[in-house]
């Protein structure tokens, strides 16, 4: 997930948690509060990627379905999970947009 949607995340968050009367903000700076929530994520989660960092990531994990030879029992080996742990992993990854 890159930066820019845990921020944006975190922002329609707090106006949600706002607008309900959940909570009340009372900071005259816009968006303040979910600024800070955001400093505090990046102190546990420092390696946020942009989408380009991401969509990078997933064409290298892609790259086995090119051909290159590596055979079922070493590309376990190698990269410690199967073809399709892997396969399932980079779906997980993939973002809606790059």
């Amino acid at each position: 997930m890159s930066e820019s949607v845990v921020k944006e995340v975190l922002i329609s968050t707090v106006k949600e948690l706002e607008a309900s009367g959940d909570i009340v903000v009372v900071n005259p700076i816009e968006n303040a509060v979910a600024l800070k929530l955001f400093e505090k994520v990046q102190e546990v989660s420092p390696n946020l990627l942009t989408a380009s960092e991401l969509g990078g990531i997933i064409n290298a994990l892609s790259a086995h379905k090119l051909g290159f030879g590596l055979d079922d029992s070493d590309f376990q080996t190698i990269l410690g999970i199967s073809k399709e742990q892997l396969a399932a992993a980079v779906e997980k990854l993939k973002a809606t947009e790059w």
